[in-house]
C-alpha cells in the first residue's frame, strides 16, 4: 500500500470519528442515532454502562492516527499529535462559526448546563422556586423562546416529576450575548409529603419558538 493510500485511509478514519460524535443541532450524537437506526445497542446496560459509540470512535481514531503516522515521512510525531487534538477541538469551533454567521433563533443558542440550576421550596400544596438558566446567543438577532425541562431522571419519585416547572414563559436572549435568566415559578401539587426544599442542576432543556423545537 502506498503512502498516499495510507494517508487517504487515515483521513477517512479520523473524519469518521468526527462524524460519529457530531451532535449539533441535537444533543444526541450522530453515531448514537445511527446505532439506534440500525438496531444496535448504544450502551451496554440500556441507558448506562459502556458507550459503544464512544468505544467505536476511539478505535477508529487510534487506527487513523496509526495509519497517518505510517504514511508520513517528515514531522510524523507533530502531525499525529495535531490529528489527535483535531476531533475534539474542531467540531465546537465549526458549530460556533455556523451559529455566528448563518444560524438564527433557537439554532443560534448555546445552553450552558453547568451554570444552570433550580431551587424550590414546598409549603403544603404549593411549590415555589426559581430556575437560573444560562444561554449564549451567537447570532446577530435577539432570540425569543420557551423552555421546558426534559430527561428528569433526578426527579423520579418526586412531586416535581409531573410538574412543568418553567411553563410557557417567553425568554429573551439579546444578540451576541451570554445571559443568565432567572425564571420564577409557582405550582400546586397534591403530594401529601411534608414540606421540603432543595435544588437540582445538570438538567437538559427543550426550547421552542413557533413551530421550531430543539433539544439542548
Amino acid at each position: 500500500m502506498s503512502r498516499r493510500q495510507r494517508l487517504a485511509i487515515a483521513l477517512i478514519l479520523i473524519t469518521s470519528t468526527i462524524i460519529l460524535n457530531w451532535s449539533y443541532p441535537y444533543t444526541t450524537a450522530l453515531g448514537e442515532r445511527l446505532f439506534e437506526w440500525i438496531g444496535l445497542p448504544v450502551r451496554s446496560r440500556g441507558v448506562s454502562g459502556f458507550n459503544y459509540v464512544g468505544i467505536t470512535s476511539l478505535l477508529l481514531l487510534f487506527a487513523g492516527l496509526f495509519t497517518l503516522r505510517a504514511s508520513l515521512q517528515r514531522h510524523a510525531r507533530k502531525i499525529t499529535l495535531l490529528a489527535l487534538i483535531l476531533p475534539f477541538w474542531l467540531p465546537p469551533q465549526l458549530v460556533t462559526a455556523y451559529q455566528m454567521v448563518w444560524a438564527k433563533g433557537i439554532y443560534a443558542l448555546e445552553y450552558v448546563k453547568d451554570e444552570s440550576n433550580c431551587n424550590y421550596k414546598k409549603e403544603g400544596e404549593q411549590v415555589t422556586g426559581t430556575c437560573s438558566l444560562t444561554f449564549v446567543n451567537h447570532s446577530g438577532q435577539d432570540s425569543q423562546f420557551a423552555a421546558s425541562i426534559r430527561n428528569q431522571q433526578y426527579l423520579d419519585g418526586s412531586f416535581l416529576e409531573s410538574l412543568d416547572i418553567l411553563g410557557d414563559q417567553t425568554l429573551t436572549i439579546p444578540s451576541r450575548q451570554k445571559k443568565t435568566i432567572k425564571v420564577a415559578f409557582t405550582k400546586i401539587t397534591s403530594d401529601p409529603h411534608n414540606s421540603v426544599s432543595g435544588s437540582f442542576y445538570g438538567f437538559d432543556l427543550t426550547v421552542k419558538s413557533g413551530e421550531q423545537e430543539r433539544d439542548l
